[in-house]
């Protein structure tokens, strides 16, 4: 009797382990984005509207530091992204 309530436990113990252990679903998680007027360039004057993308990176920081290191990519868009915001003069 006693032999089958241990085999009854590490069988629990087991299931519950696999249980708990399981890969969440191949879900996708995108980059966090925004869409803003900006300047088309340094030297430029004209405002366009950008696509600008935070990419998280695995760079070293000090751990004194309250930032996390990411990678900013930009990239000029249609205007109508941007037609919800007021455009700057």
């Amino acid at each position: 009797m006693l032999k089958y309530a241990i085999i009854a436990l590490i069988t629990l113990e087991l299931v519950l382990l696999s249980a708990l252990v399981k890969v969440p679903a191949n879900a996708n998680i995108r980059d966090p984005e925004i869409f803003t007027w900006d300047y088309a360039s340094l030297s430029n004057t004209q405002v366009v509207c950008k696509k600008v993308v935070f990419h998280p990176t695995n760079r070293w920081i000090p751990e004194s530091s309250d930032m996390e290191p990411i990678n900013i990519n930009s990239l000029v868009v249609n205007d109508s992204y941007c037609s919800n915001l007021t455009k700057p003069v």
